[in-house]
């Protein structure tokens, strides 16, 4: 009986080791899961058809990683669409009347930029990325349907433009040229937030920018002729006391001609009188003249004064008056060639 049993239990063995060694050549020869075939997206090979020039704004981007690929679409829209802008801003051209000629014509090209666009808040949307085998590479593609996204945008447009026009109205209520050219300057200024918007809206669609806005260019594109305009309203006559051989007569005159005003010695056909003082403040020491020279320069009009200009020398010295006082008119003639300008044109607001 022991026999038996030690026989059955070698068989059982033998058994069991059979089926173990089965169990893992089964489990070895099991087929791979198939992998699951992606058909190329026709983006990849034929955006614009797919994303027609006439209703998206679209751009590919490749990576080594499907998010690289969508960072680099994104970043490659982003740079287009920039680009366009900025195009579209050294295109733009106004011409206006920069005297009472009106045969005479300037032009000037704004100098508005644009330095970054929020695409992903206007609508920005991405493709799947898809991995292409017979270039290694991930594709993406990332988009923007023109007519949404000038939908989102648009309220950021006409906030500017009421920006835009709460500072061009106060220029029509103003009574004075040089106060309108003070506020046209700063609706200028003002207006480039305006414009900026203005191009990206036309990036989103030209047809929807200029049925809202085109009436807005054209105010934005007048404001330099409306300056203009101004100035030639300004007429200012130069009256100068104290001065030895016109000098500062003719430096104050030369430099509001300079600035695009123009000058008269007649006071009824001028509109600002500009009334300009030398003062020597002599102190005599002995047979020396020594001065301590200074100028006043004061812009009225009737009801007002506009502007003021103040300045002095250091010592002056010499035995001879004459010499005295066109050293002393030399010396505020340099002053005035220094400084006049460049602080009239900010009070004023005028542009460099």
């Amino acid at each position: 009986m022991l026999h038996i049993t030690i026989k059955n239990k070698s068989i059982f063995s033998l058994f069991l080791l059979f089926n173990i060694i089965f169990l893992f050549i089964s489990c070895g020869s099991k087929p791979k899961k198939e992998t699951v075939f992606i058909p190329e997206p026709e983006w990849v090979s034929n955006k614009k058809e797919v994303f027609p020039d006439s209703k998206y704004l679209a751009q590919l981007g490749t990576g080594t990683t499907a998010n690289e690929a969508r960072n680099n679409s994104i970043a490659q829209l982003a740079s287009y669409f920039n680009t366009n802008v900025k195009s579209l801003i050294e295109g733009e051209t106004y011409t206006y009347n920069s005297s009472n000629d009106p045969g005479k014509v300037e032009r000037t090209i704004k100098s508005s930029t644009v330095t970054y666009t929020d695409l992903e808040l206007f609508a920005l949307e991405t493709e799947e990325p898809y991995f292409l085998i017979r270039e290694n590479k991930w594709y993406c593609c990332a988009h923007i349907v023109r007519k949404d996204a000038w939908n989102q945008y648009e309220p950021i447009v006409r906030d500017n433009k009421n920006a835009f026009y709460s500072i061009y109205s106060l220029a029509q209520q103003a009574t004075e040229p040089l106060e309108r050219i003070k506020i046209y300057s700063q609706t200028e200024r003002a207006s480039e937030n305006f414009l900026a918007s203005l191009y990206k809206a036309t990036m989103f669609s030209k047809k929807l920018t200029d049925e809202a806005f085109a009436q807005d260019r054209a105010v934005i594109a007048s404001i330099p002729g409306l300056v203009q305009k101004e100035k030639n309203n300004c007429v200012m006559c130069v009256k100068v006391s104290g001065d030895l051989g016109g000098t500062v007569s003719s430096t104050v005159n030369s430099i509001l001609s300079q600035m695009g005003f123009t000058t008269s010695d007649n006071p009824q056909k001028s509109y600002y009188m500009v009334e300009t003082a030398v003062d020597y403040n002599e102190i005599r020491e002995d047979d020396l003249y020594v001065y301590y020279p200074s100028v006043k320069l004061t812009v009225k009009s009737q009801n007002k004064t506009l502007y003021v200009y103040e300045n002095k020398l250091d010592r002056v010295l010499s035995y001879n008056e004459s010499k005295a006082k066109k050293s002393a008119c030399d010396g505020i003639e340099a002053l005035l060639q220094k400084d006049l300008a460049a602080d009239f044109k900010q009070a004023v607001g005028l542009s460099e």
